[in-house]
């Protein structure tokens, strides 16, 4: 026990100091272990309570950043996105004379080279050679298709191409992170339809198989003669920006690439996200094509493959980010 007026050391049970004679009573005594026991506690816990601030504001930066990542790179892969098993194939096209021809642009001989390249001449229907004359075939079978509404199988992944990744010192840890938001071809799981299941088919949104009126929007097209029946019709078309979700129910569009595949509905994602931390962010669908290899008589279907290529851009407050996604859609086994 200490004494409060001397501040010496004394017996527990002392009823006055032996050093200075003050006398003290049993409610001094309680304030002097008060005071004893409290003071040095009470600094601990502002301390810890400090310190505990300081640590939950570093977390959530931590986590406001990942998140970030993840949402410009991942956002509605987790949902969808798609082309063949070579996202970014691109052919080179010449006539019979080796002069540079836009794929089946008025032109019924061209020579097709691929990206490893090898080349082969492909023979094209005379009546197939001009982007409105191939986008007409391409509607007729696709709004057929989803007429018949026939049982088929599909398979949709996305891949990272690294040459597009432009994330700067912090690749390392946030491609992982991004990886976990798509769904590799190895990965990807094929999904079987029975008959009747058309709002599966392209363009989900809406009974018709392609809305596309404008064969000014093709950047490329030509239609290869395979055998008597079957054509393989191949369209590129021109890039745009932020394309808009198609409502349900939807009979036409002014839009390119929601009439004809399916987009992400990016805007609604990260709403939330991007009122805190993103300053801008824009998707633009560049050299996106389909392959529909179908019997031209019959006009049914046997593959179909489709593929976006989505180029992100986001200004965040962190950092610039510039990303792109390839997003695979294969429609296969018809059965009518």
């Amino acid at each position: 026990m200490i004494c409060p007026v001397c501040r010496r050391e004394i017996e527990d049970d002392s009823l006055f100091c032996r050093f200075c004679g003050a006398e003290f009573t049993d409610e001094q005594e309680e304030v002097i272990e008060v005071i004893r026991d409290d003071e040095p506690e009470y600094d601990y816990r502002i301390s810890a309570e400090k310190s505990s601030v300081k640590q939950k504001k570093t977390i959530g930066i931590i986590l406001v950043f990942i998140a970030v990542i993840a949402v410009v790179a991942g956002i509605l892969i987790c949902v969808f996105l798609v082309q063949g098993t070579s996202g970014s194939r691109k052919e080179t096209v010449t006539d019979a004379s080796g002069e540079a021809v836009k794929p089946g642009f008025g032109t019924t001989e061209i020579t097709v080279s691929d990206a490893e390249g090898n080349t082969r001449v492909v023979e094209t229907d005379k009546s197939l050679v001009t982007p409105s004359q191939i986008l007409k075939e391409y509607t007729d079978v696709m709004n057929t298709l989803k007429s018949d509404a026939p049982a088929f199988e599909m398979i949709r992944y996305q891949n990272l191409p690294t040459d597009r990744q432009n994330l700067g010192a912090v690749a390392d840890m946030v491609l992982p992170i991004i990886e976990k938001y798509v769904t590799s071809a190895a990965a990807a799981e094929k999904v079987s339809y029975i008959a009747g299941n058309s709002d599966k088919l392209p363009v989900r949104n809406s009974s018709y198989g392609c809305l596309l009126t404008d064969a000014a929007a093709i950047k490329n097209a030509y239609c290869e003669i395979m055998s008597d029946d079957i054509y393989k019709l191949v369209i590129t078309f021109n890039d745009e920006l932020n394309p808009q979700h198609l409502p349900a129910g939807a009979t036409s569009s002014t839009g390119i690439i929601n009439a004809v595949f399916d987009p992400y509905d990016a805007a609604e994602q990260i709403t939330a996200i991007s009122s805190m931390v993103m300053n801008d962010i824009n998707f633009n669908y560049t050299d996106c094509t389909v392959t529909l290899i179908y019997n031209h008589n019959t006009k049914q279907v046997q593959s179909i493959n489709m593929t976006m290529n989505i180029d992100i851009t986001a200004d965040t407050i962190l950092m610039a980010i510039n990303a792109r996604i390839v997003d695979v859609t294969e429609f296969d086994n018809f059965t009518y």
